[in-house]
C-alpha cells in the first residue's frame, strides 16, 4: 500500500494505481488506515476527481466511498460537485455509489438537487446508446433519495384479461385432468393453461395450481432499437395502472432458450420504471413479476404475476421445514377425490401442522378431524392455523402408534415420514406398527391414503396385515405414490 500511495502522490499511472489500491482494500480492509493517515495521499485522491481520464475519475470516486470519506463534508461536496460537472455518462453512477456510503450526511438542499436530477431523467427521452448508463444512474439516485413515499399496492382482479393457470412443478397432469373434467379442452401449453373469460370463472375455485399470470395485450420484439417505443406505446403501463392502485414494485423475467440476457433484463426493468412516472418501483418487497416469454413465431408475449392476491391458503401462517406445501396437499386431496366420503371422520397420523387435513376438508367436508404428531412445535403451529381457517381440528401430541380412539375413523390420510436414513430392520418395524394401527383405528370399509416412496414396504405391510386390502397406487411425484388401502374386516 505504501508504494502505491507514493505513486498516487506522484500522479504516476494514475488509473492503474487507483485500481490496485482498491483491489488491496478489498483483500485487506485494515490497509485503509494507512491511506487515511496519509494527508498528502488523500489530497491527491481528491484531485483525481478532476482527471481528464474518465475511468480514473470513476475509480477515484468509488475509492472515496470505499474509504468511508463520503460522510466527511469536504469529500461529500467534492463528489457532488464532480457529479454535477460530469459529462461522461458511465462515470456518473460512481459518484452516487460513493455518496451512498455517507447518505445520512446529505443536507436537505443536496437531496433536493439529486431529486431534481431524478425527475429530469423520468421526464426526458434518451438514445439507446445512453439508456444503459441512464438507468444505472437512476437506480443509484433512488438508493440515495428514494422514489418518494410509497403508496401500498392494491390489486384488483381483472374481468377481461386471459389468465395463465400455471401448474405446480411436476403436477401438470392433475391440473389438466381437473380442467378437462370441467370442460376445458383448449389453451394447454408447456408453461400452463391459458383460460379466457367465462372459462376462468368456471374454474377459479380450483386449489391445485401453483399461481396465476395475466396476459398483457401486445407483441414485443424487445430489440435495442424498439425497446423504448414498445414500452411507451404499449398497453403495459396502462394495464398495470388498471390492475393496481398505488405504487407497484416489480421484477422482470425473460424466458427464452439459450443464454439469459442479463443486460436486456436490466434495461427492460429500468425503462419500465423510468417511464412509469413513479408508478413502478424495483425494490423488495415485490408486488408483482413481469414475465416475457419468447414465442416460436418470434417476438415475446407478456404476463404479469401478482404476488399478493392469492387467498387460497391464508390459513398457512405457521410452517415448519417439514410441513407439506398447501398446493401439494390440495393436489393429493384432488387425486383421491373418487375414494373419499363427505362428513367422514378423518385422521392424519403424521399431521405436522395439519395442512393435508385442511385440504382434505376443502375437497369434501369432514365431520371430525384428528391430527397426531410427536412434535410439540408442529401441534402448536397446527392449532393456530386451524383457528385462522375457522376449522375444528383435534390436535394430539402423541406418537401415531400409541393413539387410540373409542370411535373408529372412516379415513386415514398421511404423508409418511422420510425413512431414508433408517436401516431395513427399522423400516420393517415401522410398517409393521403402521399396519397394526391402520387396522385398529379404521372402521370396516374405511380407507387409508398413504403418500410414500416406500412402495415395497407398503405392499409387504398389506400382505402381513390381515384384513387390510390394496385398492390402488397413484403416482404422485417422481419418487412417491399414494397407496390406497381398505379395511375389510
Amino acid at each position: 500500500m505504501e508504494i502505491l500511495l507514493v505513486k498516487l502522490k506522484k500522479n504516476e499511472d494514475l488509473r492503474q494505481t487507483l485500481s490496485a489500491i482498491r483491489k488491496i482494500l478489498k483483500e485487506d480492509g485494515s490497509t485503509a488506515d494507512i491511506f487515511l493517515r496519509d494527508k498528502e495521499a488523500l489530497r491527491a485522491l481528491a484531485e483525481s476527481l478532476n482527471s481528464e481520464d474518465a475511468k480514473t475519475r470513476k475509480s477515484a470516486a468509488l475509492l472515496i466511498g470505499e474509504l468511508g470519506l463520503a460522510g466527511v463534508d469536504e469529500y461529500r461536496k467534492k463528489l457532488l460537485e464532480a457529479y454535477e460537472n460530469e459529462t461522461t455518462l458511465f462515470v456518473r453512477e460512481s459518484y452516487l455509489k460513493a455518496l451512498a456510503e455517507g447518505r445520512e450526511k446529505l443536507t436537505a438542499d443536496e437531496r433536493e438537487e439529486l431529486s431534481e436530477r431524478l425527475s429530469y431523467i423520468d421526464d426526458h427521452e434518451f438514445s439507446d446508446a445512453d439508456l444503459k448508463h441512464i438507468i444505472a444512474e437512476r437506480k443509484a439516485l433512488v438508493s440515495l433519495v428514494g422514489e418518494g413515499e410509497r403508496e401500498a399496492a392494491i390489486f384488483k382482479e381483472p374481468e377481461n384479461l386471459p389468465v395463465l393457470m400455471v401448474p405446480a412443478k411436476g403436477f401438470y397432469e392433475p391440473l389438466k385432468k381437473a380442467l378437462s373434467d370441467r370442460g376445458i379442452i383448449n389453451g394447454f401449453s408447456s408453461i400452463g393453461v391459458l383460460l379466457r373469460g367465462s372459462d376462468y370463472l368456471r374454474v377459479k375455485d380450483l386449489r391445485i395450481y401453483d399461481h396465476l399470470k395475466y396476459l398483457i395485450p401486445g407483441d414485443f420484439s424487445l430489440t435495442a432499437e424498439t425497446l423504448n417505443d414498445e414500452i411507451e406505446n404499449s398497453l403495459i403501463l396502462p394495464t398495470i395502472d388498471k390492475l393496481y392502485k398505488g405504487n407497484v414494485s416489480v421484477r422482470v423475467y425473460l424466458h427464452q432458450s439459450g443464454e439469459k440476457n442479463a443486460n436486456l433484463i436490466k434495461r427492460l426493468s429500468g425503462e419500465l420504471i423510468r417511464l412509469s412516472g413513479g408508478k413502478l418501483l424495483n425494490e423488495a418487497p415485490y408486488d408483482a413479476e413481469l414475465h416475457f416469454y419468447r414465442k416460436k413465431s418470434g417476438g415475446y408475449s407478456l404476463f404479469i404475476r401478482p404476488l399478493t392476491d392469492d387467498r387460497r391458503f391464508l390459513y398457512d401462517i405457521n410452517r415448519l421445514s417439514t410441513s407439506m406445501q398447501p398446493v401439494k396437499a390440495a393436489v393429493m386431496a384432488a387425486m383421491i377425490n373418487d375414494y373419499i366420503e363427505s362428513y367422514a371422520r378423518v385422521i392424519d397420523l403424521f399431521a405436522g401442522n395439519g395442512t393435508l387435513l385442511m385440504e382434505r376438508d376443502e375437497a369434501l367436508k369432514t365431520k371430525v378431524m384428528f391430527a397426531v404428531d410427536t412434535s410439540e412445535e408442529a401441534v402448536k403451529a397446527g392449532r393456530e392455523n386451524a383457528k385462522a381457517k375457522g376449522r375444528s381440528v383435534n390436535f394430539v401430541h402423541r406418537s401415531a402408534f400409541t393413539f387410540d380412539s373409542e370411535e373408529p375413523f372412516d379415513e386415514i390420510i398421511s404423508e409418511l415420514p422420510d425413512l431414508y436414513e433408517k436401516n431395513s430392520t427399522d423400516r420393517s418395524e415401522f410398517f409393521e406398527k403402521l399396519g397394526a394401527e391402520t387396522k385398529k383405528i379404521l372402521r370396516r370399509g374405511g380407507k387409508a391414503f398413504y403418500l410414500t416412496s416406500e412402495g415395497n414396504e407398503i405392499k409387504a405391510m398389506i400382505r402381513k396385515t390381515d384384513g387390510i386390502d390394496f385398492l390402488n397406487e397413484m403416482q404422485f411425484d417422481e419418487k412417491r405414490s399414494i397407496f390406497i388401502l381398505e379395511k375389510k374386516v
